[in-house]
């Protein structure tokens, strides 16, 4: 008897730890979410290190280092906890890198990866405090932001780069866009540049084609229903 009680106890003992590390694992995580999934057309998923990919849905929360990718023929809108938004369209890739928001901390700071797929991001609250706390990063050049609405597309040895009206037209919108083989600052709604692949600089601003910008936003737009700001001619 005395050793059965041993055992139970013991078994007892065991399960309790577990189910506490378990409610405290999905404490931290939900504590730790920096963004939740604000519309979701066909099919996407996210990604933590070391873990299964899970299904995204409207209303799902997301975490710092989550690898996010859409399916072919869908997209994702992500708000992110200081109302910075990201638009993913067909077949894109994004890892949320770095987010910290401790609100009106110096501390505060985004960094966001797009890695490949056509992309719309309008800055939030920390880029709004302080612009040099948030950088979006392609394989083959940097952003610096200042309050801005861009739209793009990125691959592993390319991207085009286009800033968009703001949404605040009283706002002055900027983009630093640059690598190691040069650097570009775009302030013009409707310019953008290239990067035409990894060894090159980012090309001089010029005024980009219409066509080119209608391919980028319907590629988004087609699946999302979503009305994003045009460029000022």
């Amino acid at each position: 008897m005395h050793r059965f009680f041993n055992t139970y106890s013991y078994s007892h003992l065991l399960r309790s730890l577990s189910l506490c590390l378990l409610l405290f694992s999905q404490d931290t995580l939900a504590n730790s979410a920096i963004g939740i999934i604000n519309d979701i057309t066909g099919t996407a998923f996210a990604k933590l290190p070391a873990e299964d990919r899970r299904e995204l849905n409207k209303g799902t929360q997301i975490y710092e280092s989550d690898l996010i990718t859409t399916e072919v023929k869908s997209s994702i809108t992500l708000r992110l906890n200081d109302e910075t938004q990201f638009e993913l369209g067909s077949d894109a890739k994004l890892l949320a890198s770095k987010f910290i928001y401790k609100k009106n901390t110096e501390e505060d700071s985004v960094s966001i990866k797009i890695l490949k797929g056509t992309f719309r991001f309008v800055s939030g609250l920390i880029a709004k405090k302080k612009s040099e706390s948030m950088e979006v990063v392609t394989s083959v050049a940097t952003l610096g932001i200042r309050g801005t609405n861009v739209v793009g597309e990125a691959s592993a040895t390319s991207a085009t780069i286009i800033l968009m009206e703001p949404d605040d037209t009283s706002r002055k919108t900027a983009i630093v866009v640059s690598n190691n083989y040069g650097s570009v600052t775009i302030d013009e709604p409707g310019y953008g540049t290239e990067i035409p692949d990894e060894f090159s600089p980012p090309s001089p601003p010029r005024r980009m084609r219409l066509q080119t910008i209608n391919n980028l936003m319907r590629s988004i737009q087609s699946s999302q229903r979503i009305n994003l700001p045009r460029p000022r001619f």
